[in-house]
């Protein structure tokens, strides 16, 4: 595992917005969709990203441009992974609500180039709450993203 800080810039903007520190089995590269999920949001709807920059922060303990016997090693310091806001099939209604109001502002918003299901996430509810009785605990509720996915 890696630990890695994602940072999220500002809609439209190179500034950061936010940072979330995380382990993962491997650095994002560029290009890739990253989901947050929350504990304040339910499964499967998150916040979703587009990774821009991977930013690798090293240190050495050599002071000066060549190294002297022996030899000294750096090591690894920190890793940044820039990443652009998007829309995805499992963007939970307030990141859709943010990133639409950057739309009437007229900024481009990325979106996912997926093929799944897209249930939005109010629509989710209504219907299931419909489907399920009162006595089910939310656990039960959960729907895995496998489970949306478009058979075509």
């Amino acid at each position: 595992m890696v630990q890695v800080n994602i940072v999220v810039r500002e809609i439209g903007k190179l500034k950061p917005d936010f940072s979330l520190d995380f382990e993962l089995p491997e650095v994002p590269a560029v290009g890739s969709y990253i989901s947050i999920l929350r504990p304040d949001t339910p499964e499967p709807y998150g916040e979703d990203l587009v990774v821009r920059k991977v930013w690798w922060r090293i240190k050495h303990p050599e002071t000066k441009g060549l190294d002297a016997a022996p030899a000294k090693i750096g090591s690894f310091h920190e890793i940044f992974v820039e990443c652009n806001q998007a829309a995805g099939p499992y963007s939970s209604d307030n990141w859709l609500s943010l990133l639409d109001s950057a739309k009437k502002r007229g900024v481009e918003i990325e979106e996912f180039q997926v093929s799944r299901l897209s249930v939005p996430e109010s629509e989710f509810h209504k219907e299931h709450d419909m489907e399920r009785p009162d006595d089910l605990s939310d656990s039960d509720a959960r729907v895995e993203p496998d489970a949306a996915r478009d058979p075509n």
